[in-house]
């Protein structure tokens, strides 16, 4: 995508900043990014959440029913005044458990790959959609079993 808004430099800097915030476990920051109206999707999930103090807290539960060390890296991104997309990892321990989804905690490591894209509105985030592979992760924590697993008789 060509950026006629955001230099190169810019661009760099945002994701920066955003990568930052995420992984500092600081929602605050990351929402300092968003427009007040944003929409979040996360498709895996099936949520759908409208406005920033929405985003703030579904944002905000990672760090309580996720991981307490949670790390996102970033891959290729595309931009232009519009819009975004790039690839991340967000890797840590299942150390927390998820109520909600009935997920309880393991201790394991995880790695998920999963890619966001959004729409810019003066240059913030006003809807990101997200999408990654639960089962991948669940098999890496051990909630899931794995094909090869699966398919081995049980005694």
């Amino acid at each position: 995508m060509a950026n006629n808004d955001m230099s190169s430099a810019e661009q760099a800097s945002w994701i920066r900043s955003y990568v930052d915030a995420w992984n500092a476990h600081d929602v605050p920051a990351v929402l300092t990014l968003m427009t007040d109206d944003v929409v979040w999707v996360d498709q895996t999930l099936g949520e759908r959440i409208e406005g920033a103090e929405a985003v703030r807290e579904f944002l905000g539960t990672l760090e309580t029913t996720l991981s307490s060390n949670f790390h996102m890296e970033v891959g290729q991104s595309v931009w232009d005044e519009r819009a975004y997309a790039f690839e991340w990892t967000l890797s840590g321990t299942n150390d927390r458990a998820d109520p909600q989804h009935g997920l309880p905690a393991t201790g394991r490591h995880f790695t998920i790959p999963g890619v966001s894209i959004g729409v810019l509105r003066d240059g913030m985030i006003a809807e990101n959609k997200d999408y990654w592979n639960l089962a991948g992760y669940l098999m890496q924590v051990g909630l899931m079993p794995t094909p090869e697993a699966a398919a081995q008789p049980t005694a």
